[in-house]
């Protein structure tokens, strides 16, 4: 059995051991050849890259060299590892489990796999077929979450500083005429409400604004309401 560890790595079957991220080249070469024997296969962004097999799953171990910061002293470190079972076999479950939270990845259909997992679905992890059809067959678990394409980066950007720009004229719900307003618990989340009008909301449509309203309104102490059922 695989078992997925975001932000540790993935434990290997048998006693070979687990793929940190962070290990050395050398350590990580060491680790897989544990699986079987190694070889090398070239992967786009990635200083090296080395892929053993186990019954029917391939692991791809990936590492590279860092830069500032995060730079390692002692050359390229393990920041992702791939399991992968080929794209043919997206008709037929898989035989070796892949374990993420106690649910096998590729031994059931891939919307019964991320219905369990719901929210636990980590920002870390990527997964094929992107479409959802049929049963999955890779699995990509990453030391941290890959980067945003730069386009979306450019919209969350303006986004923030648009919502930043727009708080000002949010302040008197926090400060002048705090005592004048609620915050009612609502599906997770906060509505914003007058005391003397609790039948009606602050209407706020940009839910980047809206969380840093809230935000700030909890940090001054604002009468929250719980949510009734």
């Amino acid at each position: 059995m695989f078992e997925l560890l975001p932000g540790l790595g993935v434990r290997l079957p048998g006693a070979a051991g687990t793929l940190r991220f962070g290990l050395d080249e050398r350590t990580t070469a060491e680790t897989l050849a544990g699986l079987g024997p190694l070889r090398p296969r070239p992967v786009p962004d990635a200083a090296r890259s080395r892929t053993a097999r186990w019954a029917d799953i391939e692991v791809t171990a990936d590492t590279e060299e860092l830069d500032g910061a995060e730079a390692d002293p002692t050359g390229p470190v393990l920041r992702s590892v791939v399991l992968s079972r080929g794209r043919s076999a997206s008709h037929v479950p898989g035989g070796t489990p892949v374990v993420l939270a106690d649910v096998d990845l590729f031994g059931y259909p891939a919307t019964e796999v991320l219905e369990a997992l719901g929210d636990d679905l980590p920002a870390e992890l990527s997964i094929e077929p992107h479409d959802r059809h049929g049963y999955l067959t890779a699995v990509t678990l990453r030391a941290t979450p890959p980067p945003p394409p730069a386009g979306r980066r450019t919209r969350a950007a303006a986004e923030a500083a648009e919502a930043e720009r727009a708080l000002g004229g949010y302040q008197y719900l926090w400060t002048t005429e705090r005592d004048l307003w609620q915050l009612h618990e609502s599906g997770g989340g906060h509505l914003v409400r007058r005391r003397d009008a609790p039948w009606t909301h602050l209407l706020i449509c940009n839910d980047t604004l809206a969380q840093r309203i809230t935000a700030e309104m909890l940090a001054a102490g604002v009468d929250v309401v719980p949510e009734r059922f």
